[in-house]
Order: structure tokens, then sequence, then C-alpha cells
């Protein structure tokens, strides 16, 4: 098996371990007395926090494991390429993260902090900047390549391979998945849930290191490791400056459309 898959398995059951101790040592302290202060899952809600923490650990094991089993034995481009495999495997990803849709957008609402239009578009324009800095000045330091050409990992991931080379539909396809249904299943479960179940249990700090860790590893793409960790942070501060998934999931997908654009220029 080749050094960076090896690398991106122990980076997925690393960062799913992580979670997972995080979220058990937090519920032990919990019990203490003079342990950390709860936190509500659902503010405002009587949903039953124990039924979505038991959803969000069984998706996030389940989609870890798939993320590892892929790393394993990788489809072929081939195979890759096929529109009823991509259709197919879209369905199913998608089908696995209604239960969290169905949750959280049927919350009541909350009171959320007033933040201007104006200052949302000037926040999304910061966090572009930091993200493209971030990258540049990995590119200048060497870093990626030298991760590379150590590792022999992919420069980009597959999905951005066949974006780029495969034909229209296919291209449509996954342009309408990455700017639309990607940002939304993606914001709701690892901002809406891990991230929230993590904060519950410990902190901001441990629950947005923790899930932007996580994020990234099941992503498996090691030469993007770093920047989709660093989006994952920029999202968590995100959510906490408007308490809402609107702003991440928005983000999202003006980060995916300027991507899927340069992709299809290039």
């Amino acid at each position: 098996m080749p050094l960076h898959l090896q690398i991106d398995i122990l980076l997925i059951v690393g960062s799913i371990s992580f979670c997972l101790i995080l979220a058990i040592v937090g519920t032990y302290l919990r019990r203490d007395p003079e342990g950390i202060p709860p936190v509500p899952l659902f503010p405002g809600s009587n949903f039953p926090n124990f039924i979505a923490q038991f959803y969000t650990a069984f998706f996030t094991i389940t989609f870890g494991m798939a993320s590892v089993a892929q790393c394993m034995e990788p489809a072929t481009p081939e195979a890759q390429m096929d529109m009823l495999n991509l259709i197919s495997s879209a369905i199913i990803q998608t089908a696995l993260y209604v239960p969290f849709l169905i949750i959280y957008f049927t919350l009541p609402a909350r009171n959320l902090p007033i933040i201007s239009t104006g200052k949302k578009i000037g926040l999304m324009f910061a966090g572009l900047a930091v993200l493209l800095l971030a990258s540049q000045a990995m590119e200048l330091s060497g870093f990626t390549r030298l991760l590379i050409e150590y590792t022999q990992c992919p420069e980009q991931q597959d999905v951005v391979d066949n974006m780029a080379k495969g034909p229209l539909p296919i291209k449509l396809v996954m342009v309408i998945m990455a700017v639309i249904v990607a940002p939304v299943t993606e914001e709701c479960c690892f901002r809406g849930f891990i991230y929230n179940i993590l904060k519950q249990k410990s902190n901001i700090f441990w629950a947005a290191l923790a899930s932007s860790v996580l994020f990234s590893a099941v992503h498996a793409s090691l030469a993007q490791f770093v920047p989709l960790f660093l989006f994952g942070l920029v999202q968590c501060f995100f959510y906490e400056k408007t308490r809402t998934l609107w702003m991440p999931v928005i983000f999202h997908m003006l980060f995916n459309g300027i991507s899927s654009i340069a992709i299809l220029l290039m």
C-alpha cells in the first residue's frame, strides 16, 4: 500500500479516536460537580440529546470505516468516471446525511446575534483571504511539493481530477454535488452536530480542533489535509460568530463554486 494511503488511514482512525475520547472524557467530567459546565446542544429544543449523540457517533464511525475501506481498495479511474456509480454514490451519501438535516433544520428558532449583511460578506472575504494566503504560504515554502514527492500522494483529490477530465454530464453532476449538496450536508454534520456535541463535552477550542481534523481526514487527501483543516477552523469561527449554519453553508458554497470554476477553466 502506498505511504500516502497508510498516512490517510492513520489520520482517519486517529481523528475518529480523538473525537470519541474527547466526548467520553467530557461525559465523565460533566458528572463531576466541579467539572466543565454543560453547553446546550439544541438551545430552546426538547429534542433528546442522546439520540443526536448516538446517531452522530454511529455516522462518524461508519463513514470513517467507509473512508478507510476506500483507501485500502481505491476505485479505478474508469469506475470513478462512470455516471451510474457517481449518481448512486451521491444518493447513498446524501441519504446518510438526511437525519442530520431533518433534526437540525426542524429545530425551533433561536435568539441569534444581529450581524449586518455587510459584516457577513466582509467575514467571508476575510475567510477566503486567509485560506488563499495559507495555501500560497505552503506552496512558497515547498511544504506541499515535499509532501507529494516523499509520500507520492496525488496533488488533488480524485473528485477534482474527475471534474477536470470527465465528460460534460459527469462535470455537471459533480458541480451540483460540490456547490449545493456537499455544503449543506457536510456543514450540518460537521459543524451542526459533531462540533456542537464536542463543544458540549469540552470547550470551543478542543471542539473546533477535533472536528476540523476529522473533517480534513475523511476527505482522504494528504496533500490537501492542512488546507481542509484550516477550512474547518474558519467554518467553526463563522458558526460561533453567527450561531447559525447558514453562514458556513453559504461560505462553503462560495468556496466550492470558486474552486469548481477554476477547475473547469483549467
